[in-house]
């Protein structure tokens, strides 16, 4: 269920690290959501510059960047959902040792200054088509990267913000390499969970 929030509302509960799904409206955005089978074209991350409240993002045609929230929510009204990344987790690590990680104020820091590095970046077009790609028919068949192995060079908003956790936190999407992230598969993640969604004031 939807809860809307306006932005001068929402903004004082958004913490370090949030992830910003976007549901797009154009022709690109919804090429994005058909073919990532959800609702979310896009992909951002919350960053705190002192007490301006920033969108970590990569966009065609403009590359990395980082911009005001409050902007985006006033071009795209209702159509941010904020989701949180698990505070802590625990998992078995060679069969019986346990590892426990925290998602602390430091790790958000450390995610949020990963994004940052990305920026100015040119978008990652090369990436974008081979993302789509592997939906044509027969195409689609070929074999899909699931390991993380290779250095990333080339980024779209969700492989930054799937880059960024693994790399400092965990990976959000095991079992498929940074570079076939879409937007969808952020949101189906077990490592995030739905917050509220901002309104223009």
């Amino acid at each position: 269920m939807t809860m809307l929030l306006p932005y001068s509302e929402a903004a004082p509960l958004i913490k370090e690290g949030d992830v910003l799904l976007f549901r797009g409206k154009g022709i690109v955005s919804w090429l994005i959501k058909r073919y990532g089978s959800g609702t979310h074209s896009h992909a951002g991350m919350a960053h705190w510059d002192g007490p301006h409240l920033q969108c970590v993002e990569f966009r065609e045609f403009k590359g990395g960047r980082s911009v005001s929230l409050k902007s985006q929510v006033d071009s795209h009204p209702d159509t941010i959902d904020v989701f949180r990344p698990l505070d802590s987790l625990s998992f078995s690590s060679r069969g019986t040792d346990v590892v426990t990680k925290s998602f602390n104020s430091q790790v958000a820091v450390a995610t949020t200054s990963t994004m940052i590095d990305l920026t100015g970046l040119p978008y990652g077009w090369k990436n974008f088509w081979k993302l789509l790609k592997h939906y044509i028919p027969f195409v689609r068949l070929a074999k899909q990267n699931m390991k993380d192995k290779d250095p990333m060079n080339v980024f779209v908003c969700s492989t930054a913000v799937a880059f960024a956790f693994r790399k400092n936190y965990v990976d959000p999407v095991p079992y498929l390499a940074d570079s076939s992230v879409m937007p969808a598969d952020l949101a189906r993640s077990a490592l995030f969970s739905y917050q509220f969604t901002l309104q223009k004031d």
